[in-house]
């Protein structure tokens, strides 16, 4: 084989290993679609009195630079997502996956900004009960995008959630307020993710592809005119 033959050859198998490595790698969770009716709002007071507290440790870059918010009722229950935003993901790991954000996601490449936009985003969802004021659910991504929900007994007495960062992309851990001491709190007041802000960080996409993903939000917060046409 002669060495054209041999670049391309090397190519097509590069190639190959970005793909293998990005199918490994990116694995966003997507929330299951929520039945019934909504009806979205934009109650600034509500947004505030739940929203979460973040807590970071050392280590865990940058810090988070707003949190914005979407709201909707749906009978005796309000539904709330909250969008927090870093300037950016610094992308750390071990093995094969720490090549792969050096070389190709959050380095090198940068295809982290290619697959997903902006800054870095990720969702956290409270559902509160409207006459009783308690919050009734919790969901979020865990390390590895794991999803978590958590209801009943377990949020019993919750007036507002503690949420640690944990990893160095800026997955969460529902903590307690006891567990915060020698870590950063950051303790932001929520705006109302508009249409523009919306579309500006990407979160859902026209077309979804390896190299063009939703980030983290929930089926119920898309605006009638944002929802995907049939």
């Amino acid at each position: 084989m002669d060495r054209a033959g041999q670049r391309i050859k090397n190519r097509y198998w590069l190639r190959l290993l970005i793909i293998g490595l990005a199918l490994s790698f990116i694995s966003g969770f997507r929330w299951s679609k929520e039945p019934g009716e909504f009806q979205p709002v934009q109650e600034d007071e509500i947004a505030e009195r739940y929203c979460p507290i973040i807590v970071q440790a050392q280590g865990i870059e940058p810090e988070p630079g707003a949190i914005y918010y979407r709201m909707a009722y749906q009978d005796k229950r309000i539904f709330i997502a909250y969008h927090i935003v870093w300037a950016y993901e610094k992308g750390e790991g071990k093995g094969l996956e720490k090549l792969w954000n050096k070389l190709f996601y959050t380095g090198g490449l940068k295809l982290q900004k290619v697959i997903f936009g902006p800054s870095d985003v990720e969702a956290i969802e409270l559902v509160v009960d409207k006459e009783s004021g308690e919050i009734i659910r919790l969901r979020y991504e865990q390390e590895g995008h794991q999803g978590i929900e958590r209801s009943g007994q377990e949020l019993a007495g919750l007036e507002k959630p503690y949420f640690e960062v944990t990893t160095w992309n800026h997955m969460f851990e529902l903590i307690s307020k006891a567990q915060i001491s020698g870590k950063k709190v950051y303790n932001l007041k929520p705006e109302y993710l508009t249409e523009e802000l919306w579309r500006y960080y990407k979160i859902t996409k026209k077309h979804n592809h390896l190299l063009s993903q939703p980030r983290a939000h929930f089926s119920w917060e898309l605006l009638p005119q944002e929802k995907p046409k049939k």
